[in-house]
């Protein structure tokens, strides 16, 4: 039971979940509402696809992976785990910088417009998630990997909203394996149930409001 908890801890990291969530909506097929067939993310080119997953990658993956592991060598914080809430602060505060940094890349592109309003509603979301994360955790260590796995779903579940038809079992492949991964964090003992269900609530609530807002200005 040790090495599945760890597996599910390691394999949903919050860096990760942005991620997930893209190639969920790039490459799970979709059938839009409207008559536009680029109202639906599976029908862009793969060339935009693959854009899209690179520049998602660089700013929320290899840049504050390698921010983390500067924190890590000059001490900033005592292991990846980061099982002192006081030492979260600061890699909850590099993810709001490099969420609110991508947002600002994708807003101001010479094609901004042709970008869909999903894409930046999503970062714009994970920016404004890791912001109020930082200041709930001054008070209780709220789930990052919960807050995570909350942003994965309120993305998807979204996004899906605005489909004709999409897929059913990925959804509910999606809300287990959130489900999966907060046991797996209280199993381990890194976080108690309010906590975790802090954390869920903010990621899903957030990406829901913030996309669903998005899609209805941009619309």
């Amino acid at each position: 039971m040790q090495v599945v908890a760890r597996f599910f801890s390691w394999g949903f990291l919050p860096l990760f979940t942005p991620i997930y969530g893209l190639l969920i909506v790039l490459f799970i097929p979709t059938v839009p509402s409207s008559s536009f067939l680029l109202d639906t993310l599976y029908a862009y080119p793969i060339e935009i696809k693959w854009l899209f997953l690179l520049l998602f990658t660089v700013f929320l993956v290899l840049a504050p992976g390698l921010s983390f592991v500067v924190l890590r060598y000059n001490r900033t914080i005592s292991s990846f785990v980061m099982e002192h809430r006081e030492e979260r602060a600061t890699p909850i505060s590099v993810m709001a910088f490099y969420f609110l940094v991508l947002y600002g890349f994708l807003l101001f592109q010479s094609n901004a417009e042709i970008i869909p309003a999903t894409i930046k509603g999503m970062a714009l979301a994970g920016g404004m998630t890791s912001f109020i994360a930082y200041h709930i955790n001054k008070y209780i260590k709220i789930s990052l990997h919960a807050i995570g796995m909350g942003a994965l779903a309120g993305f998807v579940y979204t996004y899906f909203l605005s489909m004709e038809s999409y897929s059913l079992l990925t959804l509910i492949l999606v809300f287990l394996a959130g489900g999966l991964t907060m046991t797996a964090r209280l199993y381990l003992k890194h976080h108690t149930l309010k906590e975790i269900g802090y954390g869920y609530l903010l990621g899903f609530i957030i990406q829901f409001i913030v996309i669903f807002v998005y899609q209805i200005i941009t619309s």
